[in-house]
């Protein structure tokens, strides 16, 4: 079954070499102390039913699918809000108990900042305020809490590398407009 699965799974141009980089680059923490701890690890846990983190395509090299530690889900990607470039199945992964932080997935190693395509395609990293603003400190309260420069250097480096992958940089680009979307809001701020 896993097999079957895996042949129609979202399809990457980069190898499990290229995830085993950016892997290498994200084990630096975006603190000096444990950010875990401002938040009691929320994003590191189903802090709500159904709360996971699709993987990018490509990313499940990094993983068996037999992990105990997640529950595994497979998604079509034109039921769900992926660029019309993405074409079959997209993996979904969501924590029993507490992930494992050494082998959590990209997003969840680069979070709380996000790739940030500008429309003239410059690459940058920002706060993921589109999701973090829900359960991040470093979020809502960037200066209390500085990221540690390295961090942020290493989260470029990696989005460099992913975004070498037309599929992942088509999925960035959109997230940017996103992004742009709700900083334009005229809603923005009303409510916090």
């Amino acid at each position: 079954m896993l097999g079957y699965i895996r042949k129609r799974l979202v399809r990457s141009v980069l190898s499990k070499e290229d995830f085993e980089e950016v892997y290498r680059l994200l084990d630096v923490p975006p603190l000096e102390s444990d950010c875990g701890e401002l938040c009691g690890r929320k994003c590191c846990q189903e802090y709500e039913p159904g709360v996971g983190m699709y993987l990018l395509p490509g990313e499940e090299s990094m993983f068996t699918g037999r992990e105990p530690w997640l529950r595994w889900s497979y998604k079509l990607a034109r039921h769900h809000d992926f660029p019309g470039s993405w074409k079959g199945l997209v993996a979904f992964v969501m924590c029993r108990g507490t992930c494992p932080r050494e082998k959590r997935p990209i997003q969840c190693r680069t979070f709380p900042l996000m790739p940030y395509l500008s429309p003239e395609g410059e690459l940058a990293v920002r706060l993921d305020t589109l999701a973090g603003s829900l359960i991040c400190p470093l979020v809502t309260g960037p200066d209390r809490h500085p990221l540690r420069s390295e961090f942020v250097e290493n989260v470029l480096k990696a989005w460099r590398i992913l975004t070498r992958d037309p599929l992942i940089r088509d999925d960035v680009f959109q997230q940017s407009r996103k992004l742009d979307e709700d900083e334009n809001s005229p809603w923005r701020g009303l409510f916090t």
